[in-house]
């Protein structure tokens, strides 16, 4: 007997309990029966990766009338992507230097935030003068 609260069996029985065939909703959804058959086994093992894979187990969810998202997202945490790189590690906050050298980097970015679009700015206002010289070259 399967737990209780197994995943893909309990899709299992919601489907049986609607009265839906898998035929169906292989033929609705154009995901193989074989691919079906090994959810309702949890047996995700030749499953797709990627997109594919939460597509289908949307299109699952949906065909047999239970909320597709929250059907999602479980699968993803039951059934995480071999294709999805691994969490990184929790480091710690490294601490701040107290070195007035550390600092700097951080007034100088000041500046530039500061200086650069003024630049812009200076250059903007500028910009119609080269059409206005060649208006004043043009004998108008």
């Amino acid at each position: 007997m399967e737990p209780v609260g197994a995943f893909g069996p309990r899709l299992r029985r919601e489907r049986e309990r609607r009265r839906i065939s898998l035929a169906s909703i292989a033929a609705n959804t154009k995901i193989s029966m074989a691919l079906l058959e090994a959810l309702e086994r949890d047996d995700v093992r030749r499953w797709p990766s990627g997109i594919f894979r939460r597509s289908f187990v949307r299109a699952y969810a949906e065909a047999i009338g239970v909320d597709a998202i929250a059907i999602a997202q479980e699968f993803a945490e039951r059934f995480p992507d071999p294709a999805d790189p691994p969490p990184a590690p929790a480091t710690p906050p490294a601490a701040a230097p107290a070195a007035r050298g550390a600092q700097a980097p951080d007034e100088y970015e000041i500046i530039f935030r500061v200086t650069l679009p003024r630049g812009w700015v200076e250059r903007l206002r500028r910009w119609p003068f080269s059409s206005r010289a060649d208006a004043r070259t043009s004998g108008r």
